[in-house]
Parts: C-alpha cells; sequence; structure tokens
C-alpha cells in the first residue's frame, strides 16, 4: 500500500492547475496599497467580454508566485424603488346606465381597505373613446371632483389602449365615478387617427355613438418597496451596425456586432411617428447544421403624439445575451419603414472580486476555448459582500496581449488525457503490485 501511496503522489497533480501562459491575454492590476488584506474589486470591460466565454471559466487573477487566487465575477445591482399593486376591496352602491350614453356609478372601500391609487374600468369593447369623471369624498358628505381623463381603445387603427385613471392622493373612502362621451374636442385623436390610417372619418362618429359596457371596475393600491434587484446597466458599444430594409419580408434587418458584451437591453431612436409595431431579438444558433437565428424576446415598440396621450415605448428588455452578433427584426407590414436614427445596445456592469493582501501583486489572465471552470471556495467573498464590506477599487492595465504566454497556449485537453493515462498506469501498478504480494 505505501507503493501505491508513492506512485499516486508522484502524478503530475498540476495537469489540472491554471497557469498565466495558459491564457492569450495577460493585464496588469494596480491600485491603492493594502495595509491589511481588503476585497478589490476591478471593472470588467469589453476587452475581457470579447476574449472570454460565457460565466468567464477562462478568467483568472495570479499573485507574483504566481498563484491562482480566487475570485469572483459577478454583476453589480443597485437599490431603487419599486412600485407594487394592492387590490382594494371596494362595494358597489350603484351602477346605471343613464340616456345620453352615460354611465354612473358610487362604490365605498371597505373598512380596513388602504387608499386607492388607481381605477380600473375593464371593458372587452374595442375602438372607443370615453370621458371618465372621478369624485371623491372622505365622510360621504363633502364631494370633490379628483380625476378627469380618457380612456380608449384604437385597435383598428393603432394597437394602443388606455382604461386606468391615475388617482392623485387622497383619503376618500367614497367615489362616484361617470363615464360619457367626449367632447368633440377630446375626440380628436380618434377622427385624426381614422384620417392617418385611410378609414371614413365618419366610421369615429359611429364608434362614438356605440353604447359603452362595463365589465366591472376595480381598485388599486400602489406602494414603494425598496428593492435590490435591478443590475446597473451600461453602455456597450457595437464593433459595426448594419440596417437593412428587407422590402419582400417587409422588416427591418438590424444586425449588431456586440463581441460577447452582456446585452440586456437595446434602445432604439426614430423620427417616425405614431406607429406600434412589433420587434423581435434573435441570437445566432444552427438550424440543421447551418447558421441561423433564435428568437429570445418579443416587444411592441411604439411612439404616439396625439392629444392627452403620448408614448415613447422604444426600449427592448430581454434576458443578458453574451454573443457575437444580435439581431432586431421590425415587422414593418404594409407600413413605411421607421426611419431609424440610433441603436444603443445597453447591459450589466460587472466586477472582479478577491481578496487582496498587503504588498502582494496581482496580473488578470483571460482567453482560451478549452481550460475548464475554476473550482474555487467562494463562501469567505460571499459572506463579506453580504456583511456590507466595502472594497478598494483598483485599476486594469491597458488591453494587450499576454507576453508571458507561448504563442500556442497550453492545451488543457491535452493536459487532462496525461492525466488519465497517468492515472491508468497507476491502477494498473496498483493491480501488479497486488498480484505479486498475493503470490508471495
Amino acid at each position: 500500500m505505501k507503493r501505491i501511496a508513492l506512485l499516486l503522489a508522484l502524478l503530475p497533480a498540476p495537469l489540472l492547475a491554471a497557469v498565466p501562459a495558459d491564457f492569450r491575454f495577460g493585464r496588469d492590476l494596480s491600485g491603492l496599497a493594502l495595509d491589511a488584506p481588503r476585497l478589490v474589486e476591478v471593472p470588467l470591460d469589453a476587452a475581457i467580454m470579447a476574449a472570454t466565454r460565457p460565466g468567464f471559466p477562462d478568467l483568472r487573477v495570479f499573485d507574483g508566485a504566481p498563484r491562482e487566487i480566487p475570485c469572483l465575477a459577478e454583476p453589480l445591482f443597485s437599490t431603487h424603488a419599486r412600485t407594487e399593486r394592492q387590490l382594494v376591496a371596494a362595494k358597489t352602491l350603484d351602477f346605471r346606465e343613464i340616456p345620453g350614453n352615460r354611465i354612473e356609478a358610487r362604490y365605498d372601500l371597505e373598512p380596513g381597505a388602504p387608499a386607492a391609487s388607481i381605477i380600473e374600468i375593464r371593458t372587452a369593447l374595442r375602438d372607443f373613446i370615453r370621458t371618465v369623471r372621478v369624485s371623491g369624498s372622505e365622510d360621504g358628505q363633502f364631494w370633490r371632483p379628483i380625476a378627469e381623463v380618457e380612456i380608449f381603445d384604437y385597435a383598428s387603427f393603432m394597437g394602443i389602449r388606455r382604461t386606468e385613471i391615475a388617482l392623485p392622493a387622497n383619503a376618500c373612502r367614497h367615489f362616484a365615478v361617470e363615464i360619457s362621451n367626449p367632447s368633440a374636442e377630446r375626440a380628436a385623436p380618434l377622427v385624426r387617427l381614422a384620417q392617418e390610417s385611410g378609414r371614413d372619418p365618419a366610421l369615429a362618429g359611429e364608434l362614438l355613438e356605440a353604447s359603452f359596457r362595463v365589465s366591472e371596475l376595480v381598485f388599486w393600491h400602489e406602494v414603494a418597496v425598496v428593492a435590490k434587484d435591478e443590475p446597473v446597466l451600461q453602455e456597450w458599444l457595437p464593433v459595426a451596425t448594419s440596417i437593412f430594409v428587407n422590402r419582400r419580408e417587409r422588416i427591418t434587418d438590424v444586425v449588431l456586432d456586440v463581441r460577447g458584451a452582456p446585452i440586456s437591453r437595446i434602445e432604439l431612436a426614430t423620427t417616425s411617428r405614431n406607429f406600434n409595431r412589433i420587434a423581435t431579438i434573435q441570437i445566432p444558433t444552427m438550424i440543421k447544421d447551418r447558421a441561423g437565428w433564435r428568437s429570445i424576446a418579443d416587444k411592441i415598440i411604439s411612439q404616439v403624439e396625439l392629444a392627452g396621450y403620448s408614448t415613447n415605448n422604444l426600449v427592448i428588455d430581454f434576458p443578458e445575451q453574451r454573443v457575437e452578433r444580435l439581431r432586431v427584426v421590425i415587422q414593418n407590414t404594409d407600413d413605411p419603414p421607421l426611419e431609424l436614427t440610433g441603436i444603443r445596445a445597453f447591459g450589466p456592469t460587472y466586477r472582479l472580486l478577491w481578496q487582496g493582501e498587503p504588498g502582494a501583486t496581482y496580473r488578470l489572465a483571460y482567453g482560451n476555448r478549452d481550460v475548464p471552470a475554476p473550482a474555487f471556495d467562494l463562501a469567505p467573498l460571499r459572506a463579506a459582500l453580504q456583511s456590507g464590506a466595502t472594497t478598494i477599487a483598483w485599476e486594469l492595465a491597458a488591453p494587450g496581449a499576454n507576453e508571458r504566454a507561448p504563442a500556442v497556449p497550453r492545451s488543457h485537453g491535452f493536459a487532462r488525457a496525461l492525466l488519465i493515462g497517468a492515472l491508468m498506469v497507476a491502477a494498473a501498478l496498483a493491480l501488479a503490485a497486488y498480484r505479486i504480494k498475493r503470490g508471495a
């Protein structure tokens, strides 16, 4: 058994251990001198994103020995206020239809229910515009108007809809809601949309005269909740961008060369107005051994400017992607293509953390398509971060080739093969020793 232990001890243990020469690139890390062990961080830039694999299995920190130092690559998150909704229990006291295409309703909030922030008018109808007036009272005696706004659906002309009324801060427990036809001035957007879409303007009048039906009125309470769940985004500049209007497919085809940057948002800029389009985000994939595209997100983009209503929804969010190219497909259908004036890519800001020691020097190494991911014990780093430990910001040297690396980095596939071979030899020697012992 002693012979077997000796043979195992003589095996080349470093075969799987990474060394700086395994990586294509190396950059010195420098910053404020440390007088005690401290958490150190550096931002990860576009050069690192372009050379590393998703998940950063080929990213390492070495000290001057050089020894591999446990390190953690993570996105930055921000603390922010997020709005959440709670249903407000309310009792219907009266609901009636009145001549002149009007609806009047009365509601009392249930005892203990929170204040109402929003009234949602639920209806299955399409193509309408109505004026909603809301009055409120704290005691049921003194009433005051608190909101007046149009609700609408322009499905036949443009895919926009609004059926919620935002209320100012109030302590009202009693509400009166009146729904009526809009004035000619307030109905002008519907008429204008009918004209711009080539429809008979008389259609707008017919829609105004149609009876309005309400399924129910729902009261909501909004509350701000502080959360730490939004990544800090930065702009990642594409190396190149191509825009092609495919009239046969009736699409605008945008391809961004993002070189592995972590992208989770695309922002468009356009001089076009009053449109709703479907935009699809796609990433490269292989389809039957041929290069193709796979859709990962769809979003309705719009830019509407009408009296009393405007939107500027030109931001497309999607799960983070680290790919070479990103594609945006905008469906134009029979409408003119959008006049795009800008396309910007955003994604999480990443940092690399490790525990720095006084007097030690450190170097970053990265870029190897074969090296396996390290198996660091990151529990101490995570515990320090969760306890609120502050970090020291260091800097990365400018990108450049790893002058300490050979022209062809060591192949970890070959190293694994050597290790497997060594283990097989050890097993054979152990078996031979066992048989010799038995024969003796």
